[in-house]
């Protein structure tokens, strides 16, 4: 079997380390290689990776259309496989040369994502919009964004489910916090509780309910810390709003993690509260390092997370939850060791990268044997 991936190339988040890992693991028993549309930190990184990868960039998006084509037909590839907008147009539009089967995997609810931008939610997000229309297949990272194609009127007969998966088998490097501390010139001392976050600083991660929990924490719990990892259009704003709620000293913003287990060796409370996600691998890479997690109750998060079993699942924007439970975990060591826990068994279990990739090679099968 012979699959190309398709994928813009600028990715920095999930679609990254899914599409990443994804081919590596798959390139172990089917013959897999990704065009980006761009150079950049992605092609790097694949390139380290040992993963099959050509930079398609010729000046033009016809021109990288016509070149698509000429690689799929030259490499006898099976299957076209996007991942995101650029991607899904450029497939859409070399299907109707090439007569094999399109895939794609739908990383976000592509409505949401160009809140940030006026004028790219009316170009590219329109784009993206129109071209999922003409692919042939779907794969939500979740159940819960299946059900959500479902109802956009996506034939349900042609959308699959593949979760995220992490290699929870490699061993990771001995981390040390406190370098990590000194590097990024954090004020946390050695009975501080920190609590963080890792995300792109986009109107959709719900970044000021966590700035607003911060103030309810610590009227009760002075001796928490706050780390927000990861860069965007919204860290300025989010940064005043941190002055105005009046929580600066407790709350630190770190930029661009280059890895994020760095992060998360870092805390003792691993946190979420976007509006909208698929199924997040921040998640699952907190869960690596049996990390407590407070998570929105959004997406497929609910598939791993068990509401005050394993984990703490709360509605997006309420504030005054999400400190309840960073408060209850703050005060209890113990609770924290078992919630970390019971969220690594679950996660180690059932949402591993072998699984991951397993169910994507029967996927593939499967779409080959219908268009047979």
């Amino acid at each position: 079997m012979k699959v190309l991936h398709l994928i813009g190339g600028g990715d920095v988040g999930g679609a990254k380390i899914h599409v990443l890992s994804l081919v590596k693991e798959l390139s172990k028993n089917i013959n897999v290689k990704i065009l980006s549309f761009r150079p950049g930190m992605f092609t790097d990184d694949a390139r380290s990776m040992g993963i099959d990868i050509e930079v398609v960039k010729t000046g033009t998006i016809f021109s990288d259309i016509r070149k698509v084509i000429k690689i799929a037909n030259e490499g006898g590839y099976e299957i076209i496989h996007s991942h995101g907008a650029k991607a899904n147009l450029i497939s859409a539009l070399a299907k109707r040369k090439l007569k094999i089967p399109t895939v794609t995997t739908v990383h976000s609810d592509y409505r949401l994502d160009y809140l940030q931008s006026f004028l790219k939610r009316y170009s590219f997000g329109l784009l993206n919009t129109i071209s999922l229309r003409f692919i042939d297949y779907y794969i939500g990272v979740s159940k819960n964004f299946k059900e959500m194609l479902v109802k956009r009127k996506f034939n349900p007969d042609r959308i699959f489910t593949v979760y995220n998966g992490i290699d929870f088998e490699t061993p990771l490097k001995d981390y040390n916090r406190e370098q990590f501390i000194k590097k990024h010139n954090i004020d946390v001392n050695a009975n501080d509780i920190v609590v963080g976050i890792l995300a792109r600083l986009h109107p959709v991660k719900g970044m000021t309910t966590f700035l607003e929990a911060a103030k309810w924490v610590l009227k009760e719990k002075p001796n928490v810390k706050f780390l927000i990892g990861g860069d965007g259009e919204e860290r300025k704003s989010l940064e005043r709003k941190s002055q105005a709620l009046g929580v600066s000293d407790h709350v630190f913003f770190l930029g661009f993690i280059d890895d994020p287990y760095t992060f998360m060796h870092t805390l003792d409370i691993n946190v979420l509260t976007s509006i909208s996600e698929s199924f997040p691998y921040v998640i699952l890479e907190g869960t690596r390092l049996k990390k407590a997690t407070i998570s929105t109750d959004v997406g497929g998060i609910s598939d791993l997370i068990e509401n005050e079993a394993n984990g703490y699942l709360f509605t997006p924007g309420d504030s005054k939850k999400l400190a309840e439970c960073i408060i209850r975990l703050a005060n209890n060591h113990t609770l924290r060791e078992e919630m970390g826990l019971r969220i690594f068994e679950k996660a180690s279990t059932y949402f591993s990268l072998a699984n991951m990739s397993k169910t994507q090679l029967n996927i593939y099968e499967n779409i080959l044997s219908n268009n047979r």
